[in-house]
């Protein structure tokens, strides 16, 4: 079978850094709103999301600039806790974003700056899958595009997550959980969903709170490849999952061409190509000799049916791609 070109990464365009997820004194975290944003600005950020817990905020008339946006939202949480009430077991974590204008045209109502959202608590048991869909469908309907964050270190099942419907992107790196509990980086999830036909995007991010107890900060992002800087540029970029995100590796292009796959990225000493379809599709490149892999390509059979990329440097630091939905070829 011929599978049909396509560009996930376009060319011509600039690729903007962001970080959405973050928080500040107005939740858990511990540098302001403004400190938070002169931190990622001066480290090469264009665009940061402050997502302070069941708390919305739009800092963007204060603290936007020429060279950098803030998107507003929330990080929305569900808790499961024991039955005695004390120790929560588990939690959906749940960014909502402030959407393009035709999803907040959409939206029945808006939020609005400093509205809190009352999380759901539940006690001994719950219905995971029911109580994420609910949180999730609540913040489409104000508007926003939504993630779903740091599954494994929110001790959630797959058969709570996977087959959640409005879900924009699942983040599979959070560098905050990488080093405090080790729970923070993770793909099977997503492979999991991505196998089931789901057209689901992924992210890394922070979650940055700032405490000093553990680095947690400018670690994992974003880059977005937009046609203009502004916001609705980027979020449309977003949404057509025009992005890769990355812990360390850069990645310069990404796409399907005469029925191969290819990429390009910065040196690294592996490049994996992971494949949906049948048994052991996809493969690894590793690199002979320090000077390492920058391109590769993988020839497709016809039966795969999602293709994503992942560059790995010599420290374990890690870029990837989003997923390919490959389609045939017509005529």
């Amino acid at each position: 079978m011929k599978w049909k070109d396509q560009m996930q990464l376009p060319e011509g365009r600039a690729a903007y850094k962001g970080n959405l997820h973050s928080h500040t004194v107005l939740s858990d975290g511990h540098l302001t709103a403004c400190q938070a944003a002169q931190l990622y600005r001066s480290h090469g950020y264009h665009f940061l999301c402050l997502s302070e817990h069941d708390l919305y905020t739009d800092h963007s008339q204060q603290l936007d600039r020429e060279d950098f946006l803030i998107f507003p939202g929330l990080e929305a949480s569900a808790n499961l806790f024991a039955e005695d009430g004390e120790k929560r077991l588990k939690c959906h974590h749940m960014n909502g974003i402030l959407g393009t204008k035709s999803m907040q045209q959409a939206a029945r109502e808006h939020f609005t700056h400093m509205e809190r959202l009352t999380p759901a608590c539940c006690e001994g048991s719950w219905d995971g899958a029911k109580q994420a869909q609910k949180l999730c469908d609540q913040l489409r309907s104000r508007g926003c595009l939504v993630t779903y964050n740091h599954p494994i270190w929110s001790r959630v099942e797959p058969d709570e997550v996977l087959d959640l419907d409005g879900i924009w992107a699942l983040e599979i790196y959070n560098y905050g959980t990488v080093n405090e509990s080790g729970t923070g980086a993770d793909t099977t999830f997503w492979d999991l969903a991505l196998r089931r036909g789901k057209k689901l995007y992924a992210f890394a991010s922070d979650d940055n709170h700032n405490n000093g107890l553990f680095d947690d900060c400018l670690g994992g992002w974003i880059e977005v490849f937009s046609e203009k800087f502004s916001r609705e540029s980027i979020l449309q970029a977003m949404l057509n999952g025009e992005f890769y995100s990355s812990s360390g590796p850069k990645i310069y292009g990404f796409g399907v061409k005469n029925n191969q796959v290819y990429l390009h990225c910065s040196a690294c000493e592996r490049i994996n190509f992971i494949c949906g379809g049948y048994l052991a599709a996809g493969e690894t490149f590793i690199a002979q000799n320090r000077d390492g892999l920058q391109s590769a390509t993988l020839l497709l059979h016809g039966k795969e049916t999602y293709v994503r990329a992942e560059c790995v440097d010599w420290q374990g630091k890690v870029a990837w791609t989003n997923p390919l939905f490959l389609t045939p070829e017509k005529g």
